[in-house]
This record gives C-alpha cells, structure tokens and sequence, in this order.
C-alpha cells in the first residue's frame, strides 16, 4: 500500500467516526518509514488509538528497539500487540521480542502479546505444549502486559493445515450455529470496524469483501453500507451457517462430515462459491 493510499484511508476512517486505526500486515515493520506516516497522520487527525500487530523481529538489539518505540511513541502509537506461538517463534526468536516488550514498556506503551492455540489453552497436542512453553520464558513481564489466547482463525493455511490437528464436531451441530458477528467487532449488520487491505478490498472477515475502493471510496462504502446487497453476508446475517449451506447447496456445494467449528465451515463453503459469487472469499496473493 503506498503512503497516499493509507493517508486517505485514515482520513475517511477519520471521517466515518473511527477511535481506533491498527496497522497490521504481513509484518508491517518491514515496511517502518510507511508505519511512521501512517502513525503520524493518525495523530495529526485526533484519532484516539493507534495501535500496531508485529512479531518483534526488529528487537534483536535492545537499545535500538527503544529508539524504535518512543520514536513511534513520539508520533502518536499507543499500543503494541506482539506475537507469540509456536507459529511465530519459528522465525522469530523469543528474546527478540521480549526485548520488544521491555522497549515498548519503558517508551509509556501499552502492550499485548497475541498467542495462538489451535485446541484450548491448556491443550495436550504438541503445538499448544509449545506456545505455553513461550508464553513462560516471558517470565516476570508476564505480570505486566495482556495475553489474548485465542484460536486461529480457520482460513487460508490454518483451514487447509491446522484443522487436521482440532477434533471436529458434526456438520449437523454446525448447522445450527450463529455466526459469531464481524471480525473487527459488531454485527454483520453494523460492523464495528473494517479491514483494508494493500489490493483495496475492504473486509468484514477475513475474505469477506464488501467491496474494492478502486471502484468506490472507503468512505461512501461505509456510509452506505446495506449487509443485505452482499448475498454471502445476508445468508448468515440472517439465517447463520444455515443460510450460507442453503446458498452453497444452491450451486452444487457438497459439506464434509465435520467441522471445527462454524468459521471453518464458513470458509470451505465460501471457497466454493468464489467461482460464482467472487467477494465471498478474496484471498491475498500469498494466501492464494
């Protein structure tokens, strides 16, 4: 996404009534000069928080990941969300982010450290095991930030890979589930937020567009917005896994026995429908 692209989605953002811009990625450090604009101009607007996902590879030094985080700080950053699991930690070395944690502590940051388990968080497999054996060697910083614990969610790679590591439930249970509502927050309905992406598709969940501000701005998207001109997002909006299996079983789509829960069903039967419906399911060119 190039600089005047993310100015002007924080500016409609701005404009829509927004408290909270995150930038996330990928590994939006890699890409640090764009985070700094970015951060910037959300200061310079009088956004409330800004926050920012990142797997610390930038802390391998300690006093230069200071100078990182209060230069961030400066320009208006008010969070940090680490990552730390055992899909993290494959490439990013442990001590690189607590080196992360302790910088952005001492820059007045507030910090979170995201973990991922793909059973619950006392699980006995061999990937949870792992990422609690991380989640130890933060030690005493442990008492000082926020651990989220939560699933991945079922798409793209977790969906293909992980979800033959969780035991399933029956389709037919499945069936009867709501959908839990936006991934940013809210309702499918009134979504709390939005994602936006570095090819402009504009997503409730993840892969689930509502449209592209190539061919309209992200602000009168927001305005106008109508969860019933999006036919994937008014299936479960009104009927939850239900309606998505009606509107899949409608163009020949066949469920499997089992699911892990109702986004993984979501995602296989949103998969099948991208040869009919294509804002079911835009996956990013690395996840494609």
């Amino acid at each position: 996404m190039d600089l005047e692209e993310a100015k002007g989605y924080v500016k409609e953002a701005k404009a829509a009534g927004a408290e909270i811009v995150c930038i996330t990625g990928g590994e939006p450090m890699l890409c640090f000069d764009l985070v700094k604009e970015v951060v910037s101009e959300c200061l310079r607007l009088s956004i409330p928080d800004v926050w920012l996902f990142t797997n610390g590879f930038w802390a391998d030094k300690s006093s230069e990941a200071f100078t990182i985080v209060k230069n961030l700080k400066e320009l208006g950053l008010t969070k940090v969300f680490l990552s730390v699991d055992v899909f993290h930690q494959g490439y990013v070395p442990i001590e690189f982010v607590k080196k992360a944690i302790r910088a952005s502590l001492r820059a007045d940051l507030e910090v979170s450290v995201d973990s991922r388990f793909i059973g619950q968080p006392d699980g006995k497999n061999q990937y949870d095991s792992t990422t609690r054996q991380l989640l130890e060697c933060l030690g005493s910083l442990l008492s000082e930030i926020e651990i989220v614990r939560a699933q991945p969610l079922l798409v793209g790679r977790a969906a293909e890979f992980l979800a033959q590591q969780i035991e399933k439930q029956p389709f037919k249970k499945i069936l009867g589930m709501e959908c839990p509502g936006a991934w940013p927050g809210g309702t499918l309905k009134s979504p709390s937020g939005v994602d936006v992406d570095e090819l402009g598709f504009v997503t409730i969940c993840p892969g689930l567009s509502i449209g592209n501000t190539c061919a309209k701005s992200l602000g009168s998207m927001l305005r106008k917005y109508d969860y019933r001109n999006h036919a994937v997002v008014a299936a479960l909006h009104d009927n939850g896994m239900r309606g998505l299996m009606d509107l899949a079983s409608r163009r020949g789509f066949v469920p499997q026995e089992a699911y892990v829960n109702g986004c993984h069903f979501c995602y296989e039967a949103r998969k099948f429908l991208r040869a009919f419906i294509p804002d079911a399911l835009r996956l990013r060119s690395h996840t494609s």
